[in-house]
């Protein structure tokens, strides 16, 4: 039986599909852009119908770029963004747009809120979970639903991720595991491999257990896919569709981090910094936890660092080539003529500096009414200043995290894998590389970091590869040395960095509280 692999990466704003040999090789890839819909009051959404016919013609696109037949994929691989709530049919169809995890709405509904009056209440989550509610995360979607939408709620066999919607419509029947319901805070993660809810989180948090979905063990296959599936993908009617898991786990194996002596850094639409610990650990003042992982016995370490490429986008699709209709269409490539444009500008961008909390600042800074914007523009600050700024505001925010992160895994690392999006460029390694003042390695294939790791992760779910040989099957595009001048002026920045977040907090969490909004 060929044990060849199609992974699907459906991230926040695209969905990635890779058609991956048994030897861990990317034979084909294809993808598509996924808008979001932005609502009054902070809501926002995603059509989730809109993922599956996404997901049809990118698979059948990178099937027929593969060369292979259907009957040569056996293996359907599955990953997704996660703290984004989709409420399904028992057979997985979608019955309302995805609340995605940037919604704001659902905290005014949140019970768990009201749970959370004591520090001993958050402490005792923190303890069983690894986490408390945050007000904005998946019992608060549940919530805004029940509110808001009680016709959904009613109808909903269940309340998922969005892996394990897709997963769900691949195979017929709705699941999910340990590792995918962590958003939906309401496993006991203090035994890896728990396939039963919490009762008391459960009635902490005020979700019903009919309304979630049954657990089943990590690393297992979900089912067979249905004939109507493998159609809409173009694979054999007799493949299987793997394990889904959280992109958090996919982007540490597609980084080659399978233990914690390594790290790995993805930079797709949020920064995401990954390793594996061989236990459950919490830095909750720095927003980083840990959460059961797929890898036996193994939890990867939680650190969502914030918006990453997103900020390049916003940049140059809102204001150096916006198409609204008040200058010529944007060129085809425009985000190569940024980057050119940035290269030729110094470090330090002049003194200008980009703060790319765009959707709140995550770890470790944790204050998710912050916002982001140029600072320290003057007279004479130019775009290409501006472009420059941004790549360096990124990559800043991640050299803030890396110590927090260092400590927590009792690691200290003088490399850094890098893969996503962002790892297509040369200019952003290097900057990356003088701003953590470690080696940068520039990993190959990057834009398919989640879904190849999603593929490498079923292969060795399936005894095709060993784990050991993960790191091998990667190949680097380039190693980027740091420049200890280079990391001085950076390691200044970003104390100006870190201090211009903590002072503004105090004015971001007033300006945009509930109560301030028109």
């Amino acid at each position: 039986m060929a044990a060849n692999v199609l992974s699907i990466d459906l991230g926040t704003t695209g969905v990635k599909v890779a058609v991956v040999s048994e030897s861990g090789v990317v034979l084909a890839e294809a993808g598509e852009v996924l808008p979001l819909i932005f609502i009054d009051g902070g809501g926002v959404e995603q059509d989730a119908h809109g993922w599956w016919s996404a997901i049809g013609r990118t698979a059948r696109q990178a099937m027929a770029d593969s060369s292979l037949s259907p009957a040569d994929v056996m293996l359907i691989a599955v990953t997704s963004q996660y703290t984004s709530t989709v409420a399904v049919a028992a057979d997985g169809t979608p019955l309302a747009n995805a609340i995605m995890w940037m919604d704001q709405r659902g905290r005014r509904h949140n019970p768990a809120v009201q749970a959370l009056r004591t520090d001993a209440t958050a402490q005792r989550w923190i303890d069983i979970h690894g986490m408390a509610p945050s007000g904005n995360d998946d019992i608060g979607h549940v919530a805004l639903f029940r509110a808001e939408m009680p016709e959904v709620y009613a109808a909903a066999a269940a309340f998922v991720e969005p892996m394990d919607c897709i997963a769900a419509r691949l195979t017929g029947h709705v699941t999910a595991t340990q590792n995918t319901m962590f958003p939906m805070l309401a496993v006991d993660n203090r035994t890896w491999g728990a396939t039963e809810y919490s009762a008391e989180l459960q009635a902490l948090s005020g979700i019903e257990l009919t309304k979630l979905a049954p657990l089943v063990a990590m690393g297992s296959p979900r089912g067979g896919v249905t004939a109507a599936a493998a159609g809409h993908l173009g694979v054999s009617p007799k493949a299987i569709i793997t394990d889904a898991t959280i992109d958090s786990v996919t982007s540490a194996v597609g980084t080659g981090t399978i233990d914690s002596t390594g790290c790995g850094l993805i930079i797709g639409t949020t920064t995401v910094m990954v390793t594996h610990l061989d236990s459950k650990r919490a830095d909750m003042a720095h927003g980083l936890t840990s959460a059961p992982s797929p890898l036996p016995g193994q939890y990867f370490l939680v650190a969502e660092n914030g918006i990453g490429g997103k900020a390049l986008d916003v940049f140059v699709n809102n204001i150096v080539y916006p198409d609204d209709g008040l200058g010529p269409p944007p060129p085809s490539d425009a985000y190569q003529r940024v980057l050119d444009a940035a290269g030729r500008v110094p470090i330090g961008a002049g003194g200008l500096m980009f703060l790319p909390w765009l959707v709140g600042s995550m770890a470790p800074g944790f204050q998710r009414r912050n916002r982001g914007g140029f600072v320290n523009m003057g007279i004479g600050s130019n775009r290409l200043q501006m472009a420059r700024a941004v790549l360096e505001g990124v990559a800043m925010n991640a050299a803030w995290l890396l110590p927090h992160f260092s400590a927590l895994a009792g690691r200290h690392y003088d490399e850094i894998s890098l893969g996503g999006g962002g790892a297509s460029s040369p200019l952003w390694g290097q900057i990356l590389a003088d701003c953590f003042g470690v080696r940068v390695r520039r990993l190959a294939n990057s834009r398919t970091t989640n879904a190849h790791g999603a593929a490498l992760l079923a292969l060795v779910e399936n005894s095709v590869v060993q784990l050991t040989d993960v790191p091998s099957l990667l190949t680097t595009e380039q190693l980027h040395e740091p420049d200890p001048d280079a990391h001085q002026t950076y390691a200044r920045a970003v104390e100006a960095f870190i201090d211009f977040h903590d002072r503004a907090a105090p004015f971001y969490d007033a300006l945009n509280s509930p109560e301030r909004r028109p």
